[in-house]
């Protein structure tokens, strides 16, 4: 417990050390309205999910997105992060709801810092039973040409059991 938040503090300080780094890099063209962008993206990204739109959902990440969830393996790709998605979709209905807590926007750069509830409800096939987690989680989108897109999404599930323990 105290090692994610000792990593999760220092995956904070360099993310917004890189969006401070950034800012010093100003360029002429204005950016999108990250807030609105990135709010629409999070919703997007679950609706097309749901739908099994994979691909399409994976518009919305870099083709290197780095993806670490605790106690599961990182996701190296965005190919790698569609092929989770597909595999995961065979057993059941996956649901998430996110909220973001902070957002921190420098030039091309964006830190989104927020907690979410992932619910799975299972099916005959499932090896697991159905479960809902809550966790944190904390984003670096990228600006190119005109999108916002996820280079590293690293989320800590929060341990089941009452706080503190």
């Amino acid at each position: 417990m105290m090692t994610s938040k000792l990593f999760s503090a220092a995956l904070l300080t360099c993310l917004f050390s890189i969006c401070f780094l950034a800012t010093s890099a100003q360029t002429d063209s204005p950016p999108v309205d990250a807030e609105v962008a990135i709010a629409e993206a999070n919703t997007n990204i679950n609706t097309l999910l749901k739908a099994g739109k994979y691909d399409e959902a994976s518009k919305y990440f870099m083709e290197d997105v780095i993806q670490i969830i605790s106690g599961q393996p990182t996701i190296n790709s965005r190919a790698a992060w569609v092929a989770t998605q597909k595999g995961a979709a065979e057993f059941g209905e996956w649901d998430l709801v996110l909220e973001t807590l902070d957002l921190e926007v420098c030039d091309n750069i964006a830190v989104e810092r927020g907690r979410g509830t992932q619910t799975f409800v299972a099916n005959e096939k499932s090896p697991m039973p159905s479960f809902s987690a809550t966790g944190d989680y904390v984003v670096m989108w990228k600006l190119i040409n005109g999108n916002w897109r996820i280079q590293w999404d690293y989320v800590i599930i929060a341990p089941e059991g009452p706080a503190g323990k």
